[in-house]
């Protein structure tokens, strides 16, 4: 049987089956990103001004053994020109950095943890990203199937996107920032949106999800 729950949603009482997520894991995982993530971001600023001081002291010993520009500090330089065009990538992706947890503390400040990852309604699917302000709804005309690891007490849902996804009417929450790094393409060229599920105590079930998206989809979506 298909485990579902009946609850109030906008438009009256509907079922839907639900999959749920550890709240407490949820926690801690986002308590190891707010501590870890400014030593990365720092990390990548300190590495770039290590970059330059490097660069610049290899510049004027290369030149003063050399006496000046010639063939032999030209071909001698060209190491630290590599090292120098490296430097603001490093910064370019300490910026990104600052400016992710920036916008993932502000997030935190205000959005409550969901013990749920994904609900699966006969309109189609509700998907929680944790780092994302809002939750992602998707029709089941942008789904086309779903795939689900289970790794011990961690599984990823991965929900492949039709094409033309984000612009599917009635889909919302797809062009959030956090929503398009979950958001990976397939050398096959299908994007698909990476969940994931905390479960200490009960695995997710890959066969009563393939049933319920299945149900609730008329059966167009499985998964795979």
């Amino acid at each position: 049987m298909i485990e579902t729950v009946v609850m109030h949603m906008e438009h009256g009482v509907g079922q839907e089956y639900v999959v749920k997520t550890d709240p407490g894991t949820v926690a801690r995982v986002r308590a190891s990103l707010l501590r870890t993530m400014p030593w990365s971001a720092w990390g990548a600023a300190v590495g770039s001004v290590f970059m330059l001081v490097v660069v610049g002291g290899g510049f004027y010993f290369t030149l003063r053994i050399n006496d000046g520009i010639n063939q032999d500090s030209v071909l001698a330089l060209m190491p630290l020109v590599i090292f120098l065009l490296l430097v603001p990538i490093y910064l370019r992706d300490s910026k990104r950095q600052f400016a992710v947890l920036r916008r993932l503390k502000q997030t935190w400040a205000v959005k409550e943890i969901s013990p749920v990852t994904m609900r699966v309604t006969d309109e189609g699917l509700w998907c929680v990203v944790d780092a994302a302000p809002e939750d992602v709804f998707l029709p089941w005309a942008a789904v086309t199937h779903v795939q689900v690891k289970a790794r011990g007490r961690i599984s990823a849902l991965r929900v492949a996107l039709a094409p033309g996804a984000t612009t599917t009417p009635g889909a919302s929450g797809l062009d959030q920032p956090e929503v398009r790094r979950a958001t990976r393409r397939t050398w096959k060229g299908v994007s698909r949106l990476h969940l994931v599920v905390y479960t200490p105590l009960r695995p997710v079930s890959g066969s009563e999800i393939d049933q319920a998206v299945g149900h609730f989809s008329g059966g167009r979506v499985r998964v795979r």
